[in-house]
């Protein structure tokens, strides 16, 4: 029996590599970034109108990235392959994974680690196939799982009642803050996450000005897998035939102060495939879009309307605050629920 030698590459070695020199694949995509200790934080170069210095951090420990405010990675991996295929995404270009690993190869003038043997008459590929192989067998990605129980909680949230939301509001959504020194989640409010009745995670938002970034997910949460409040919302949902779709949970908090039960949050500004999957399962037919009145806002309305303009009727209020969150119950009913009687 006769062989051939076919090259692969040790991809934790190119990771390492990379991490050796990050500035080097950061300056190729002309990103501006600060660095603190072990971590990297940048504007997100992936989603549009990302102008939050700290929206994206790189842990140069872990060797792994998050966006912060969309989500990014959540779309493309969380390892630097991932990054810069969201990059290459952002910026219209050919963006599988080799098209990725041949740019790094190319930055770093990576060549084969090692050498193996193959046996003569089976199928070759090209070089960056057979990485793409060995990567996908050799190098699995594993998703760690938190509970809403590893966090301890003191049963209210100073932090939102000082925002003007009502006690008995985030008693119903669950929302408590944690003041527990020894918790990893200490000076977080917590925000439970839930799916068909369950607490399946939670979203911890910082309740002070100097403790960033500003939210976190609890490991093994896909926000864009769900939508918040869901499960509350169907039931009028469907006796309405209508959902409003708001960005974030304070939005969802303000319009049921407002008397909105049909009310879910997209943790974010876009609808993702998952998302739209579940808007089609509700069986509504109207959305009623109240994205944040902001640059972002608007393009995520346009988008709404291109992606989801034929599947339902939708409705885009006039807003005048940058947020529901930040508005006054009296002024939404005043100003937007007045003119859509009916639908809630």
């Amino acid at each position: 029996m006769s062989f051939q030698k076919t090259q692969t590459l040790d991809l934790n070695k190119v990771k390492t590599i990379v991490f050796n020199d990050i500035d080097l694949l950061l300056g190729h995509f002309d990103l501006e970034y600060a660095q603190d200790s072990d971590n990297i934080f940048m504007s997100c170069p992936i989603h549009e109108g990302s102008d939050n210095p700290n929206a994206l951090s790189i842990s140069l420990d872990k060797q792994v990235w998050r966006c912060w405010t969309r989500g990014c990675h959540e779309e493309f991996g969380t390892d630097i392959f991932a990054f810069v295929r969201g990059v290459l995404y952002s910026r219209d270009e050919p963006h599988q994974f080799s098209d990725a690993l041949r740019l790094i190869c190319n930055i770093y003038n990576v060549s084969n680690a090692k050498t193996e043997y193959k046996e003569k008459g089976e199928r070759t590929e090209d070089f960056f196939s057979d990485l793409v192989r060995t990567f996908k067998k050799s190098d699995p990605v594993t998703k760690p799982t938190a509970s809403c129980l590893d966090v301890h909680t003191i049963g209210s949230s100073p932090y939102f009642e000082s925002r003007n939301f009502k006690s008995k509001t985030l008693r119903y959504f669950g929302v408590e803050d944690c003041q527990d020194n020894s918790c990893a989640m200490r000076h977080r409010s917590i925000i439970p996450i839930k799916n068909n009745g369950k607490k399946i995670g939670y979203i911890a938002r910082s309740t002070k000005d100097w403790l960033q970034p500003k939210y976190l997910f609890s490991e093994g949460i896909k926000k864009t897998d769900y939508l918040y409040n869901y499960d509350n919302a169907i039931d009028t949902a469907r006796n309405k035939h209508c959902l409003f779709l708001v960005e974030g949970q304070g939005d969802v908090w303000r319009l049921y102060e407002a008397g909105v039960n049909n009310v879910v949050g997209l943790f974010g500004k876009d609808v993702s495939i998952r998302q739209k999957e579940l808007l089609l399962k509700s069986g509504v037919t109207t959305l009623v879009v109240l994205t944040d009145n902001d640059q972002a806002g608007r393009e995520s309305k346009i988008k709404i309307n291109r992606e989801l303009g034929r599947l339902f009727s939708l409705v885009f209020p006039a807003t005048y605050g940058k947020d529901l969150g930040d508005t006054s119950v009296n002024k939404i009913k005043n100003e937007i629920l007045i003119n859509l009687r009916g639908l809630y």
